[in-house]
Formats: C-alpha cells, structure tokens, sequence
C-alpha cells in the first residue's frame, strides 16, 4: 500500500504542547499612587468643590479627573479615612507625617472658603439647606394673604379625614389598648405658616414574625421629599418582597436606622395637627407602629360605587394618567401619587396641576449618595454638625461628649475591624477640632493598623489650607 508520503501528501509533524507557562506576561497593578501634577491648580481657595470633586473621581463612576493631581489604579483602593483638621500642621517638623509629605503628595491653597455652612454640608452637598437665617427671613415675608390661602387649603383636607367609624372599618390601629407599644403622633412643631399637609408610603419585608418595616418616605404639600429613609427590620428577614416592596438584599446590608429611629424621624416632622395621605394608609401605620388620627386615605376617596377599593396604579392610570410600579414599587414616587390623588379629589381639579407634579425636591446631599454607592459610610462627630446626614444611612458615632483623641482611637478601631474581616465602613470621616499632644503618634497607629490599600486625605486647616494624600 502507498503511503501517505508516496502519494504526495506532507508528512505529518509531530505536534508538541507548550507546558512551560510565560513568566510575568501580564502584570496586575498591586500599589496604588499619587502624583500631584500641578502645584497652583487650584491656587486661590480651597472650597467644598475641591474635596468633592477629588471624592466623586476616586469612588464615583463617570467623574471629571481633577487637573491637578492623578491617582494610579485608584480602582485598588479598599478604603479611605478623611480628616479634616481644624489647625494648623507643620508637615516638615512632624517626627511621624515627614515621611509621608512629599512634595508630590501634597496641595496646598492660599486660604479657604467654605461658605456659611458647616464642613459636612460643604463635602456633601452640591445645593445648600437654608440656614435658620435665611428661614426665619422667608417666613416673615410671608404676607398675610398667603396665610390665609393655606388655612383655606388646610380645611379644605380637613374636612375628609377619615372619621372614628371609618377609621375602625379600614381596621386602622387606633385603640391604645390594643396597640399599646404604638408610638402616638402628638404635641405641636410650633412652626407657623407652613401647610402642615403631607404624604407618606412605607415598603415592608417579611420577617419571622410578620412584615416589618424597611423603607419610609415622606413628602410635603408641595412634593418635597423631607424624609426618605431605608430602615433595619427587628428580626430576621425571610422574604424581601422585591417586587412588591423594591428592596433588595443589597439595599439593606448596611442599614443600622432601627424602628425606633425612624419613629423619632418621623416625629420630628409629623404633629398631632398634620394632615397625613396615603393609599390604605392602615398598612404605613401598622408598619410604623404609630398611631395618628388625621387621615386621608386615597383608597377610600376613589371607592367605588360597590364599595371596592382600587389599586393605587389603576388610579394613577386612569386619573392622572401616569403608569407607576410596572417592575417594583417606589416609596417616594407612591406617596407624591397619594399627592397628587388627594390633590384632583379634594381641590376639585381647580388647584391641581400636572406641571406640578415633577420632583421639586429641597437640597439633598447628592455627594453622600453617590458615595454610598462605593460601600459603607462612617462618620465620628457630634450629631449637631451631621443631624441633616443622618437620614441617609450612614453610620454614626456621636462625638459630642468626646475628645478629639478619643475620636481617633475609634477611628483607630474601625480600621483593626476592616483588616480583620473587611467589613464596612469604607469610608470613615471625621472632623478633629483641637491640635493634641498625641495626634501624630495616633495617626501612625492608624495608618499601621489600616488594611493594604488604604488611602488617607488630611484637609489641614490654619493660614494655609493643605491637602495631604497618603496610600498604604
């Protein structure tokens, strides 16, 4: 027989497999790194925008690179610590921070700039509160035909509040010996002439007991969102109800606002006097565990002729001819719905306008959010200069009853946690108000202690203002 070589076709070579695997072909970035690429930029004030804008690049997606400094593989970084101290450091005498202030790691600014705010407003909001200057104006210039129109409006919604009998058959929590361990809206705010009208909607999960409470969001007259917040259930959690509820696993996992909490937060808002909407407004209370008797129940106003209550999305359908909840629900989208309902019922469509139905929000802290998003928010300071972050979901210690030292050491603390397991936070602040005696020595500790890939920002006050960036 002819072989294969005697006929004309190539010889087959021996084939051979490569076993020997290319040393150091790809190399995985492991450090991160800091270059400061221009000294003058910025060069006349440090403003909140500056840091903001450094945070929102470093964590954020689709952010601007500041101009004057870069970050090699900032995608490393597993955690950052932000101090802002309130005095003056001499980087180049510190027995311990001389070793990290090198030129290039260091911005400096002719002086700051931060407005009439306080620091944490200034890092995390983009749009400013009113102060209580500027609040205490506005109201005295509220003329008196303005508050005749809201007491006109008022009665107007007062007058379909649900009466005891109704309330009884919506099975609304009412009596206090049965709903003893309830929470009872009541005394006065003592804030004239605001329109004590609001809406409210909560989303629940189902725990080993019952649904439980998870999120609660609250919006005034004029659709502002004066309260959103996402909310720990007491016990375990079985089912999240995704689909009904919109939360999910990941939205709760870092969520420490207990019951109790979101009881007070509401209080702060909410009077014996204010007028609450909502759709089946029973289900909320009983979710909040409060009791309230000043209520305005959608469900109730569009019922029909049958006696059938209907679904909050047919009424937004067919009323305002919106489409709501086609994947998931949303608590603030819900309540201004509620709104808007009561708004076409009650005003007879004579005040009720579309155009004002879009989201007029106040400031929110959209920085805060943002940065949420990269993990766990830790902040070390007193609840006077955070009270308007603290409905937002970060983690809190109150720093009002302790020193400046024994700040550190907490922060000191949540490191050795973070290298140990890795949990949140991610983002630990804190404010140090005093220069002390052992603040370089505890800033070593705190660096020695800080898992690999941390990064410290130092924004150090005193006649010039510095930036000092560190990576571990």
């Amino acid at each position: 027989m002819a072989t294969k070589a005697a006929i004309g076709e190539e010889p087959e070579i021996e084939k051979k497999v490569c076993i020997t695997p290319v040393a150091n072909s790809i190399q995985l970035p492991q450090k991160i790194d800091i270059s400061v690429i221009d000294h003058e930029t910025p060069k006349k004030n440090f403003k909140q925008k500056t840091l903001q804008i450094l945070l929102m690049w470093l964590f954020c997606k689709n952010q601007v690179n500041p101009l004057w400094l870069t970050v090699t593989n900032k995608h490393l970084i597993r955690c950052c610590v932000v101090m802002n101290l309130n005095f003056a450091l001499d980087l180049s005498s510190s027995q311990y921070l001389s070793s990290f202030s090198q030129k290039d790691k260091i911005v400096q600014f002719k002086q700051m700039d931060q407005g009439n705010v306080n620091f944490w407003q200034s890092v995390f909001y983009t749009k400013y509160h009113e102060d209580q200057a500027s609040q205490t104006q506005n109201q005295q210039q509220m003329n008196h035909q303005d508050i005749l129109q809201e007491h006109l409006i008022y009665n107007q919604y007062r007058n379909l509040i649900l009466n005891k009998e109704q309330l009884k058959m919506n099975l609304y929590p009412i009596d206090e010996k049965i709903y003893h361990d309830y929470v009872r809206l009541d005394g006065k705010k003592g804030q004239k002439n605001r329109m004590n009208i609001f809406a409210i909607d909560c989303e629940m999960v189902q725990t080993e007991n019952r649904l439980e409470l998870a999120r609660v969001s609250i919006v005034d007259y004029n659709y502002r969102v004066v309260l959103d917040i996402l909310v720990k259930p007491q016990t375990i959690i079985l089912d999240y109800n995704t689909k009904y509820s919109g939360i999910t696993e990941e939205m709760l996992s870092n969520v420490t606002i207990t019951l109790a909490e979101a009881q007070k937060m509401v209080k702060s808002i909410l009077d014996e006097e204010s007028i609450l909407i909502g759709h089946s407004l029973e289900n909320d209370l009983n979710a909040l565990q409060m009791i309230h008797h000043k209520c305005v129940d959608t469900s109730v106003l569009y019922m029909t002729e049958s006696n059938r209550k209907q679904s909050l999305k047919n009424l937004a359908h067919k009323y305002l001819n919106l489409s709501i909840q086609k994947d998931t629900h949303d608590s603030n989208e819900d309540a201004k719905i509620a709104l808007s309902l009561a708004k076409l019922r009650i005003e007879i469509l004579n005040h009720f306008s579309s155009a004002s139905f879009p989201q007029q929000q106040t400031a929110t802290p959209d920085v805060l959010i943002q940065l949420r998003k990269f993990g766990g928010i830790h902040l070390v300071d007193s609840r006077q200069e955070v009270e308007l972050l603290l409905k937002y979901d970060v983690g809190f210690e109150d720093g009002e009853q302790i020193n400046d030292e024994k700040k550190m050491k907490r922060m000191i603390e949540l490191l050795k946690q973070r290298s140990a397991n890795a949990v949140n936070p991610k983002l630990i602040f804190a404010q140090i108000q005093n220069k002390f005696q052992e603040f370089e020595s505890l800033f070593l500790t705190m660096y020695n202690l800080a898992p690999s890939q941390t990064m410290f920002i130092l924004s150090i006050g005193g006649e010039q203002q510095q930036i000092l960036l560190i990576t571990k």
